[in-house]
């Protein structure tokens, strides 16, 4: 991704039938179900299927719009609604320091060692010195565009603000887009520590954005019809919105202005009061495996996390993800982090939706 601003899924258990002397059981004594929830493109029957084939189960995908919509239902259901949640650098420490999360133990996850070395126990999931996550995929917000109409590749973040395309662009329904203004705008040390007075500044550049937004979206499915329908032509979005796009043959163009870009490098990370840590931890290294990393980023665009997937890719795929110099380009994106005064940004981007 990826609500990035919005992504929603679940894995749903198996039962498998045994026939021994005409008595049918039910395998492990149990349906087996893996539940998750987390952003579009992550749980795809195309390498999801094998999984629940080998394992005998069942994977649930529960799609979220945004971290927001993540936190808050895991923290109402915790363990008992959902196994795994697919969580972004924003989301991470929040979902730690609330105690929703179980610690991991990596040995149990083998393919860990083919992780990039700058996905292996990176900060936004390890906590006291205790991993909580295994990195899935990572990648930029692209600015997004209708080629048929925006004609030459845009240069600047500054073309959201053309009047020349009032009410026909599209932004994630989410307040982190709010550190992405900061990064259009330049000056600040750390896009997701802005005070007070820093929101102050911004607002009035963020308000005068809201007349040329026709629609806040809340999923990349939304975004990608949108495009479809002719009802916007520039979109801030994920890569998986350029697939869809692409599938269905529309012109797209995407691309990563001057100002530069924010990103996001996502986690597979285990609810607390699970019971079904062993098949998460399955699922999980069953993710890192050459194969099943090239069908997500077939089926998402997402950037892959491992090592293994490399010789799988073709090279236009390896272009694009900078494979050939991949940990300096990582230092490039200005991932999203937990931000602490979250209620000053969620305040001042609903009076932006309200206006």
């Amino acid at each position: 991704m990826r609500t990035k601003p919005t992504r929603s899924w679940i894995v749903q258990g198996c039962v498998v039938a045994l026939t021994m002397f005409g008595v049918t059981t039910a395998a492990r004594g149990a349906d087996r179900e893996l539940r998750i929830i987390g952003w579009e493109g992550y749980m795809d029957a195309s390498f999801a299927k094998p999984f629940e084939e080998k394992h005998h189960c069942k994977v649930l995908a529960t799609y979220a719009g945004s971290s927001d919509e993540m936190y808050a239902k895991i923290k109402a259901g915790g363990g008992k609604t959902y196994d795994m949640v697919t969580a972004s650098g924003d989301l991470t420490r929040r979902l730690y320091d609330a105690g929703l999360l179980e610690p991991l133990d990596l040995s149990k996850v083998p393919n860990y060692k083919h992780l990039f070395p700058f996905l292996q126990k990176p900060p936004y999931n390890t906590f006291g010195g205790k991993p909580y996550g295994v990195s899935i995929a990572w990648g930029p917000d692209l600015l997004i565009y209708d080629k048929s109409v925006v004609t030459e590749e845009p240069k600047s973040w500054g073309i959201l603000y053309d009047e020349k395309y009032k009410n026909k662009v599209s932004v994630n329904d989410y307040a982190i887009i709010i550190a992405d203004l900061a990064l259009w705008e330049g000056g600040h040390k750390n896009i997701y520590e802005l005070s007070k007075n820093d929101l102050a500044e911004i607002k009035p550049k963020l308000m005068k954005l809201r007349p040329q937004i026709r629609k806040f979206w809340t999923s990349q499915g939304e975004l990608t019809q949108l495009f479809q329908n002719k009802e916007i032509v520039l979109g801030w979005g994920w890569p998986v919105t350029v697939v869809q796009l692409k599938k269905a043959g529309f012109p797209v163009g995407y691309t990563i202005p001057k100002e530069g870009t924010s990103g996001w490098s996502d986690s597979w990370m285990i609810i607390k009061g699970s019971p079904n840590v062993d098949l998460a931890y399955a699922w999980m290294n069953y993710m890192l495996e050459g194969e099943a990393q090239k069908k997500m980023a077939d089926v998402s665009g997402y950037w892959v996390a491992s090592e293994l997937a490399i010789p799988l890719l073709d090279a236009d795929t390896k272009k694009d993800m900078h494979l050939n110099d991949v940990a300096n380009y990582f230092k490039t994106i200005k991932f999203w982090e937990t931000v602490q005064n979250y209620d000053d940004w969620t305040a001042l981007w609903n009076e932006f939706r309200g206006q």
